[in-house]
């Protein structure tokens, strides 16, 4: 098919068809004589290029970026921002214009010169005017409020669950955590991790995977704060060193009793120690310390012991048992709420527990608490006495 053909379909000059030759958006087959003019022959696909071409330039679409196009589809999403923009920066200066103009009075005669300073006088600068277009500004505006609300639904659930997660570890040095319930808890944040990814992803459904997302997310965020309650499951040591740092920096903010029993001098060689923590949604710990000391220490120790012992017993008349038990070879004194000791709790329990062994001159210090309900039994039961 020749160009002038080709003109006639496509609306296109002759001069404007070879230009986009040149600039090699189309490249129909072609012949050159011995000047070197071409002699062009188009098809059928060159028609349907041309005249899609067409419709882009009248959108405003550069030569150059029909090209990055042609070149590579995804660069259609930046030619297509640009293209709104350069359309909006048209409309915004004929609006100015027409408010210049407006603003002439037109029944009244103007030379060059009068009319030019006139004009001058109701120029407004563009960008000015843009700013005091309603209509833009409520636009703006929403979109942010919308962007900023997606936003926060998609790092509530992630920000709750790290807020929940380090206050449980902070709460602790030395915890103990649940891989399974870890796990479960990052399936629950699987939308929120999603939905931050979403923009970089190429996806046919992109909107509709989005609004699915933030509904997941809405969803996720009470399922998150669950799951990151349990992934502290417990805290445990048996190192002496690690019992001085849970004395200074315990949170859970032991009364004055519980910190005047558990010795703060130096520690003995040959001692145990234990903390177990369970915390959730109701607390069960225990604290057991044991050492073996010589005479002059046993002596000392067991009297200071028994003193804070019975003081406390009688301060505390009405609202802790007071009990002393002879359990195999070791004398035990018990301040304590709930069960009977040394049998199967069944409700909430406090012991707090001071006992001595006259035979190898062996103190042991226990103190265990649980809001529970008899689901998990004081450590103290498991001991060998």
């Amino acid at each position: 098919m020749k160009i002038k053909t080709v003109c006639e379909l496509t609306g296109l000059s002759d001069r404007t068809i070879r230009y986009y030759i040149e600039e090699k958006l189309i490249s129909p087959s072609h012949t050159e004589n011995y000047l070197g003019r071409k002699k062009y022959s188009f098809s059928e696909h060159d028609i349907d290029a041309l005249k899609d071409i067409a419709v882009l330039r009248k959108n405003d679409i550069t030569v150059e970026e029909i090209r990055k196009i042609i070149n590579d589809p995804k660069a259609s999403r930046v030619v297509i921002d640009n293209a709104k923009i350069r359309a909006q920066d048209t409309v915004n200066a004929g609006q100015s214009k027409l408010y210049t103009l407006s603003n002439i009075d037109t029944n009244r005669l103007y030379t060059v010169s009068e009319l030019a300073n006139k004009l001058s006088e109701f120029s407004y600068d563009l960008e000015f005017r843009n700013k005091t277009i309603p209509q833009h500004k409520s636009k703006y505006f929403l979109s942010c409020l919308k962007n900023i609300s997606i936003l926060l639904i998609a790092h509530l659930p992630i920000i709750l669950s790290l807020i929940i997660l380090m206050i449980d570890i902070n709460y602790y040095r030395y915890p103990n955590f649940s891989y399974n319930v870890i796990g479960l808890t990052f399936l629950s944040l699987l939308p929120s991790l999603l939905l931050l990814v979403l923009p970089k992803a190429k996806l046919k459904w992109k909107l509709c995977s989005r609004r699915i997302l933030i509904i997941l997310c809405i969803i996720s965020i009470p399922i998150s704060s669950i799951f990151s309650l349990g992934i502290v499951q417990g805290s445990e040591t048996y190192d002496i060193r690690h019992y001085l740092d849970f004395d200074a920096d315990c949170t859970i903010g032991r009364g004055s009793l519980f910190r005047e029993l558990f010795p703060t001098w130096p520690h003995y060689s040959g001692s145990t120690y234990l903390y177990r923590n369970l915390p959730a949604f109701d607390y069960t710990y225990d604290v057991y310390a044991e050492w073996s000391l010589s005479n002059e220490e046993y002596a000392a120790e067991t009297k200071r012991a028994s003193d804070i012992m019975r003081d406390a017993a009688i301060k505390n008349t009405g609202y802790l048992n007071y009990s002393k038990i002879e359990k195999g070879d070791f004398m035990c004194l018990i301040l304590y709420d709930g069960n009977e000791p040394f049998t199967e709790a069944t409700a909430n329990y406090y012991y707090l527990i001071f006992a001595y062994n006259d035979k190898t001159n062996t103190v042991r210090y226990i103190c265990c608490d649980s809001l529970e309900d008899g689901v998990d039994q004081p450590y103290y039961l498991n001991l060998k006495w």
